[in-house]
């Protein structure tokens, strides 16, 4: 199956990597994470744990997807 990884922060600023399927559908996260020590993508074990709270302030516009070279 193939997935989309990517940035997201938080509104409290605290940063997530997020994997979702190539429909929006989030499969798993890690985090929070430092953003001054963000790593590739590839590097995190994306967990099912925090997926329903990723889910939950996605839909509540607390987590936007960022551009990750800001933070490098």
């Amino acid at each position: 199956m193939s997935t989309i990884k990517g940035f997201w922060q938080h509104a409290n600023g605290r940063i997530y990597a997020v994997e979702s399927d190539t429909f929006g559908t989030i499969l798993g996260g890690a985090g929070p994470l430092e953003p001054h020590d963000l790593h590739d993508l590839e590097d995190y074990d994306y967990k099912p744990a925090i997926t329903q709270w990723l889910v939950d302030n996605v839909a509540q516009h607390k987590l936007r997807r960022i551009n990750v070279h800001s933070y490098r």
